[in-house]
């Protein structure tokens, strides 16, 4: 009887804890669902507020955008004139940069975005212009009508603010599957963005010097045939053209065929061979740098390459990498360059790439004496070297310079490129000490 007694109320003991510790542990579990939920709340919030700020952004980039490039039409002095391309290039930017921050994908904002890259891109290719001798009438023209043009698209966006505002039109969520579930796409603001996209003309492409300048791209007029891309894939492999393996190709105006064999990848376009590149290993150095050099001009000159020099060559293991670049006259072609790279174990070509490499001229003439260049620089350098290269501008068209290394007091390396046609600094870089 009395172990019977014991055992009932052990029982009983065991099932007032159980019940217990259940009651304390649901409690716990509401109590944290509860704080859980208060900040999932605080989170949307925040997260809403975001979404907001970012749209107020780009309405209000868009707006500034506007009213900087109308300003051309009352500007005469150089200055000022370069002053507004200064304002519009960084409006364009906040627009671009507050649209993609949105809480949606803005990749389908095609237009809408090449408008506001071609305005910025456009304004800031003006700044050496307009510093000098201010706006023509023909860019005060398309100033004007990509200012117009901005200020049609930040009314609309401005009207969407408000419906978003009045909650006409729902601010998207990122967290689609549960804030966007049963709302159509018309009463989101992506699907408003999306509709107003459909039917926004960009107008024309001003013709500039510029990235997105619409500029038609030199041809050489060496179009390779399919058999003459195996052909010299099979040159500069060593290696016979039966020995080619076709890996993949890709149709268009270039053409691109890339062929392996071995270790060796060879892609081949219709102008002729862009890259190739070993995979075998190679972790013995045997032969010297100067030697490895030799081996990479002996292989430019065997495959054409007769008009271009060392600029940069750098160690990667046992594998030298080198950087050649194109030469025209006496200038060096700075942005027109090709690398190749040599394994140090067999002096072999372990690497080339020349995709964007060109051998044709630029034609670029140097009316500006370097005398006349060097009054451009300050003073206060101490020029230790001089010389005639060739850049790029942004819309690739050639920029003749001259480039000169100099020092400063606190013995930083400073390299100026005067424009040596207008005579107008061009680039500054500072490396430290």
């Amino acid at each position: 009887m009395f172990t019977k007694g014991v055992f009932f109320v052990t029982k009983r003991k065991t099932k007032i804890l159980v019940i217990t510790y259940a009651t304390a542990a649901i409690a716990a579990l509401g109590l944290y669902s509860f704080a859980v939920q208060g900040q999932l709340d605080r989170h949307s919030y925040i997260a809403r507020y975001s979404s907001a700020q970012a749209f107020e952004q780009t309405v209000a980039a868009t707006e500034a955008l506007s009213a900087a490039m109308q300003k051309s039409a009352y500007a005469t002095d150089g200055a000022m004139c370069s002053l507004i391309c200064s304002e519009a290039y960084a409006d364009a930017l906040a627009a671009e940069t507050a649209m993609s921050s949105l809480p949606f994908s803005t990749q389908e904002l095609e237009q809408l975005s090449a408008f506001l890259n071609v305005a910025g891109d456009y304004a800031h290719s003006l700044c050496y212009e307009a510093a000098a001798e201010g706006f023509t009438d023909k860019q005060v023209r398309e100033l004007g009508s990509m200012g117009k043009k901005a200020a049609e698209l930040s009314k609309t966006l401005r009207e969407m603010q408000g419906s978003v505002n009045r909650g006409d039109v729902i601010m998207d969520s990122r967290v689609r599957d549960m804030a966007n579930v049963g709302v159509e796409d018309g009463d989101r603001l992506s699907g408003r963005l999306l509709d107003y996209e459909a039917q926004f003309d960009c107008g024309n492409t001003p013709d500039y010097d510029g990235k997105y300048a619409l500029c038609e791209k030199s041809d050489s007029g060496l179009r390779l045939t399919e058999e003459d891309m195996l052909s010299q894939a099979a040159s500069f492999a060593g290696v016979s053209k039966e020995e080619l393996k076709k890996e993949y190709d890709y149709e268009g105006s270039d053409g691109r065929h890339c062929y392996s064999a071995g270790d060796m990848m060879i892609c081949v376009s219709s102008a002729g061979v862009e890259s190739m590149a070993s995979s075998r290993l190679v972790s013995d150095i045997v032969i010297s740098k100067k030697e490895a050099q030799s081996a990479a001009e002996s292989f430019l000159r065997e495959h054409g390459y007769e008009n271009v020099t060392l600029i940069n060559s750098k160690g990667e293991g046992a594998v030298l990498r080198m950087e050649f670049a194109g030469l025209e006259g006496d200038a060096l072609c700075l942005d027109n360059t090709l690398t190749v790279a040599v394994a140090m174990d067999d002096g072999s070509i372990y690497a080339f790439n020349a995709a964007d490499y060109c051998a044709d001229k630029t034609g670029a003439e140097f009316t500006v004496s370097r005398e006349q260049a060097e009054e451009k620089l300050p003073q206060s350098l101490k020029t230790t070297e001089a010389r005639k290269v060739i850049l790029k501008s942004d819309g690739g068209n050639a920029l003749p310079c001259y480039e000169f290394s100099c020092t400063d007091k606190n013995r930083r390396e400073v390299t100026i490129y005067v424009d040596a046609q207008t005579g107008v600094q061009r680039r500054i870089n500072i490396s430290e000490a």
